[in-house]
């Protein structure tokens, strides 16, 4: 069977799990994004954790950390009052989340592990690994490759700019990862954005095809 127009395939049986990181702002999500358009599984991380919060199980023991007060009227979850609660900046807004970590993370990564082994077993021709901090989360030996962006530093402030970011958010996030410097070092391949989007593009197919031709 011939495959799909716009869509990358390969005999091999192999499906290589490839992980995507980068600064807020990198153009992960537009990588990923056309890396699920050339025939990619894109398994996003934070998308998994956040359809969780619909579960009843977990509100359940979201209510019996945090209190009734988190639950609506219809039983659902009120979103902004659990981020209230956990996206402070005391320790206790900290250990909250960390609590609510605890419960999201380990559903989280199972539902991650199947997706995985079902891609395999239908042979897909490779999969997008999207999880925040991977390389801290202990994902690295689950990836075939991992792919860092890498923007320079005037671009990145023009980015982040135009997604309302300032300065201290940005470092309030760094400051609970790896230094990017190092994750460039622990990945596989470098995928500089400093073009045009449609420069990115042709630079994740370009990666992508040496990837699969590879395996």
């Amino acid at each position: 069977m011939s495959a799909e127009p716009g869509t990358v395939s390969t005999p091999n049986p192999s499906t290589p799990i490839i992980g995507v990181i980068g600064p807020p702002c990198s153009g992960k999500s537009t990588v990923a994004r056309h890396l699920e358009s050339l025939g990619g599984v894109w398994l996003n991380a934070d998308e998994i954790a956040k359809s969780q919060l619909s579960d009843s199980a977990v509100i359940g023991e979201l209510k019996s950390l945090f209190g009734d007060s988190i639950q609506m009227a219809d039983g659902s979850l009120s979103r902004s009052r659990l981020a209230d609660l956990v996206f402070g900046d005391d320790e206790a807004s900290h250990a909250r989340l960390r609590q609510l970590e605890g419960i999201l993370h380990p559903r989280t990564r199972k539902i991650l592990q199947s997706e995985i082994a079902k891609a395999k077993s239908e042979r897909r021709p490779f999969v997008i690994l999207d999880v925040p901090l991977l390389l801290e989360s202990g994902y690295r030996d689950t990836c075939d490759e991992v792919w860092c962006l890498q923007v320079n530093p005037d671009r990145h402030q023009q980015l982040l700019a135009s997604r309302g970011w300032n300065t201290e958010e940005l470092e309030r996030r760094n400051a609970r990862q790896w230094s990017w410097q190092q994750k460039q070092s622990a990945s596989t391949r470098v995928i500089s954005n400093n073009g045009t989007e449609e420069e990115l593009r042709r630079l994740v197919e370009s990666e992508l095809a040496s990837v699969l031709q590879s395996k």
